[in-house]
């Protein structure tokens, strides 16, 4: 019983842990509205698109750590998981489009990612800076963009197991409800191969997250999965396809705009991965971290408690 309470409260205080972190990116929203509403259909592409890169990648990380899977027998285990996308230079900045009249007709600017925006000067007033086309600032000052998120995993049934991420935050004021959730499967391969050196398993995965009306990513994940134990000692990795797309919908104040009313879709340039990490299974606890390579470069990392 003392165990049991024990794991109760390790869940409990992990997902608070996880619920806060993201809670964070919920309070940066109201500046994220802001923003992207000033955005009009052209160069919201370029703003955004680093971040449906990174959160697409971030969203198919962590999937599996081993692929080793009985046959049957009652498995569960809860994990936190952490992701971070590494943001590199070139998603920092990007080439805006400029109001008709406006000479050049390009110029660069910060994406989401970067610094102080640029701005072409008006034809008019030239030298009023007031009245220069601006692009807007960076939001985030970050070379990594991390996620996380509290895992379910719950098997075995003819060698499959179940996979589940799941993080509501209720609307709170004027910040919108955010919702996180991940349903996937995995299925034994080593199975079908009696003898075989190391283990090998197949998965799939479906996610989706949503800020409101504003913002919806969603994307799916496939996977090959191998690992080899050695008493505490894992090493594991996985050659996985997949994809997303991240969505806006929102009324943009650019007066600018030929368009008030934006609905756009941007999709995530990671499109296969190569993962190699390790772990240690100390009993009821499990540690893990492992480098993903792709379009996008990303690492992710947690910690299990099960059986």
């Amino acid at each position: 019983m003392h165990l049991i309470q024990r794991f109760r409260f390790l869940i409990s205080g992990s997902l608070v842990a996880a619920i806060v972190l993201v809670a964070g990116v919920a309070r940066a929203e109201s500046d994220f509205e802001k923003i992207l509403r000033q955005q009009n259909q052209t160069n919201v592409q370029g703003y955004m698109q680093p971040i449906a890169d990174l959160f697409g990648a971030n969203l198919h990380s962590g999937f599996n750590h081993s692929a080793y899977i009985p046959q049957s027998g009652f498995h569960f285990r809860f994990d936190i998981m952490a992701m971070a996308g590494l943001v590199q230079d070139d998603q920092m900045s990007y080439e805006a489009q400029s109001p008709e009249g406006f000479t050049p007709s390009k110029f660069k600017t910060a994406t989401i990612f970067g610094g102080k925006g640029g701005s072409v000067p008006n034809p008019i007033a030239p030298g009023d800076t007031n009245l220069a086309y601006k692009g807007s600032d960076g939001l985030f000052s970050t070379t990594i963009f991390p996620l996380a998120a509290p895992q379910i995993t719950i098997g075995h049934v003819y060698g499959t197991e179940a996979v589940i991420r799941y993080v509501p935050i209720p609307e709170i004021g004027s910040l919108p409800a955010i919702t996180l959730w991940s349903l996937g499967a995995r299925h034994s391969v080593s199975q079908y191969l009696e003898g075989f050196p190391i283990d090998l398993a197949v998965g799939a995965m479906y996610s989706s997250f949503s800020v409101g009306d504003l913002v919806t990513v969603k994307g799916y994940a496939a996977a090959l999965q191998a690992s080899k134990e050695w008493t505490v000692f894992l090493i594991y990795g996985s050659l996985q396809m997949e994809k997303s797309t991240l969505t806006l919908s929102y009324k943009t104040t650019d007066p600018n705009a030929t368009n008030q009313t934006i609905n756009i879709d941007l999709e995530g340039s990671n499109v296969f991965r190569a993962t190699i990490g390790g772990g240690l299974s100390l009993g009821f606890l499990k540690l893990y971290a492992d480098a993903n390579f792709g379009a996008i470069t990303s690492v992710s990392g947690g910690i299990g408690f099960g059986f």
